[in-house]
């Protein structure tokens, strides 16, 4: 067991363990007492003092069914091509609030169309960073966990497959986890991973291009690993449509058609991808299907102003900074209130409308996760403030 905390909680754990941990399990808690390479740096460490064939990785909040390690292993053990096998999440407090169940939407659709889709077309898939088993040789014909992003689950996984490497999704396997159950951890959580997939994306995708692969796949690896930019373009495009509204500027007729039809396909794809993850796993009869579908749409769209900010301190080198997502029940006590999001959610329908009264409800979906956000985040501020995991 690897612990990357701080020390009296080191102490802690120890005792706790040795308690409930029969003398018969041969389990070591180990802490390497500094943090340099955040998650990947512990891992590496790790992997120093152990010359086992197949790692498996657990966040400390996720609870791995008795027989994982049978339902695992045998993969890589047979298929020596097999870089690591991914299971499925699920999510132990998906039902603690809106948020969480949103998060369980977006989740299950990541899982059971976006990754079981890849896998089953040849493409590359990205290790979760839990709840999965790699076969060390890739680990080391990869070039090892390194701490040059803040995904070193994307980014490994990217560099075997560049080696050769392949992945395998288990969706019939769940292991359940913990979600951020506040605005501020999932806020913190998008914008890090967002960050990461950026890094990634300017460290790899050069490397995919030289890379021996058909222009389609390199084409399709480049436009998984960039996701990310979709934050950055949403902010770019209504900052560019309220400039020109602004300048008074005429559209020709045919791009507000434009414009309009994909907003309906994008609406359109959207729902169908999050329902058909409900469906895949036979979760489409659930209570309150239809508000979780619609918030899982709604909550993302107020991270546009983190997660833009995150991409743009990617390319522009800024000192990277792992922040912990604040587990459940958490206070969190950083600097963000909900501000930013709240001002954003409130002037940008009123500055549309203001300017063209036809163009105000396109930007009320908008401002309506910005305001849902910031909500969340300002009532949370009210809450007596204690010392956030993040800071740890």
């Amino acid at each position: 067991m690897l612990d990357d905390g701080r020390l009296e909680n080191h102490d802690a754990l120890v005792e706790r363990l040795q308690a409930l941990i029969p003398d018969t399990i041969n389990c070591r808690i180990l802490r390497r007492g500094v943090r340099t390479g955040f998650k990947a740096g512990n891992l590496a460490f790790g992997l120093q003092h152990s010359d086992a064939p197949y790692v498996a990785i657990f966040d400390a909040d996720f609870v791995p069914p008795p027989d994982f390690l049978r339902r695992t292993v045998p993969a890589l053990m047979t298929d020596p091509g097999l870089a690591f096998v991914q299971a499925r999440w699920g999510h132990a407090n998906r039902e603690a609030n809106w948020l969480t169940a949103a998060q369980g939407f977006l989740l299950d659709s990541h899982f059971a169309v976006e990754q079981e889709a890849r896998f089953r077309l040849g493409l590359p898939i990205s290790f979760n960073g839990t709840a999965g088993v790699w076969t060390r040789d890739a680990i080391e014909d990869g070039g090892g966990w390194t701490g040059d992003t803040l995904t070193e689950d994307l980014d490994l996984s990217i560099r075997c497959a560049l080696r050769g490497w392949r992945g395998a999704i288990l969706s019939d396997l769940e292991v359940p986890g913990e979600l951020p159950d506040n605005a501020a951890a999932w806020r913190a959580q998008q914008a890090r991973l967002t960050k990461g997939h950026a890094q990634v994306a300017r460290k790899l995708v050069p490397e995919i291009w030289k890379s021996a692969w058909p222009v389609w796949k390199k084409a399709a690896v480049t436009l998984q690993v960039c996701q990310f930019g979709f934050y950055t373009l949403a902010a770019c495009s209504a900052l560019i449509s309220l400039t020109l509204m602004y300048m008074g500027v005429v559209y020709i007729k045919a791009v507000a058609d434009l414009g309009i039809l994909v907003t309906i396909l994008g609406l359109c794809a959207s729902l169908g991808y999050l329902s058909l993850g409900q469906v895949m796993l036979g979760r489409e009869n659930e209570t309150n299907f239809l508000r979780s579908l619609l918030l899982a749409i709604l909550f993302p769209s107020g991270l546009v102003l983190s997660n833009a900010r995150a991409t743009y301190e990617a390319f522009s080198n800024r000192e990277m900074v792992f922040n912990r997502t604040p587990k459940a029940g958490a206070v969190y006590s950083g600097g963000w209130r909900g501000s930013p999001e709240i001002a954003a959610g409130l002037l940008l329908p009123v500055f549309a409308f203001a300017e063209q009264a036809w163009s105000a409800p396109f930007f009320v979906f908008a401002a309506a996760g910005l305001l849902s956000i910031g909500g969340m985040g300002w009532s949370a501020a009210l809450q007596i403030p204690a010392r956030s995991p993040a800071s740890e």
